[in-house]
């Protein structure tokens, strides 16, 4: 298994790439109860936990509270923090951890461009700054516009909307405009 340098070891494949289900919790705690081989910890990752049952991380709870960090380090993540239990969120160390930026300027100007349409409440300028735009690279463009634009009272329920549809895989055009409207 691969090194995860500063951490240890990773001991095993990441857990919930489809969303944590409650059969792969039960292998973690298995594998956090058992004391790995070599001189370094054990590491094992897991998530994106905002995607995971509920019932899945209510299983992991009272291993990832009384962990021997010498033996094993679990390592959880999640694409947005508040799809993530409170209870989990509360027993972890959290790191920002930004994924790459928009670096496409005509994508993030359309962006912009849908976030003060959407605010404005100018429907066809929303549904014309999405026609013949990729749905996801859209969101994440506009969730980045956004973000430098600042979450006011004002913005807050398109950001809720926005990063409510980036939580679907591969949103579809239609959920994209859902959000924006």
């Amino acid at each position: 298994m691969a090194l995860v340098p500063a951490l240890g070891r990773l001991i095993h494949e990441p857990f919930g790439e489809e969303g944590l289900k409650i059969a792969e919790s039960r292998e973690v705690i298995d594998l956090m109860n058992n004391t790995p081989v070599g001189d370094s910890p054990g590491v094992l990752l897991m998530g994106p936990l905002d995607r995971a049952q509920q019932a899945a991380t209510d299983v992991l709870l009272k291993s990832i509270e009384e962990f021997d960090d010498r033996i094993v380090r679990p390592v959880l993540w999640a694409f947005d923090e508040a799809g993530v239990s409170p209870t989990i969120r509360s027993r972890c160390l959290r790191r920002w951890c930004p994924g790459p930026e928009v670096l496409d300027e005509d994508l993030l100007e359309t962006a912009r461009g849908l976030v003060e349409a959407a605010l404005a409440g100018d429907v066809p300028s929303v549904i014309e700054g999405l026609r013949e735009q990729e749905p996801r690279d859209v969101l994440v463009a506009s969730a980045k516009a956004l973000r430098d634009r600042g979450v006011d009272e004002e913005s807050q329920a398109l950001w809720e909307a926005i990063r409510g549809a980036l939580k679907v895989r591969n949103p579809t055009a239609s959920e994209a405009l859902a959000a924006f409207l």
